[in-house]
């Protein structure tokens, strides 16, 4: 151990791992996405207008820098995010 440091790998995976970008109501939203729900059907279980779900959904997309739904959907699932 001549003046080497150790690091638990738990540790450094801590250290590299990304926050998660998105507000809880915009998790809320992309999750229903992911269960195949249209913009319509989010809006009415979340009291929300369908022009406000796109809007979330443009948010979504420009914080994950995805260019469609599916994209956003894979990034956010291999990140954990939902």
């Amino acid at each position: 151990m001549k003046g080497k440091c150790e690091i638990a790998p738990a540790l450094i995976f801590e250290t590299i791992q990304e926050t998660n970008p998105l507000k809880p109501r915009e998790r809320e939203i992309i999750k229903l996405v992911a269960e195949g729900k249209s913009i319509r059907k989010i809006s009415k279980s979340l009291f929300l207008s369908p022009g406000t779900v796109r809007n979330y959904l443009s948010e979504i997309f420009g914080k994950l820098h995805a260019k469609n739904r599916m994209e956003a959907i894979k990034i956010a699932e291999e990140k954990g995010w939902i």
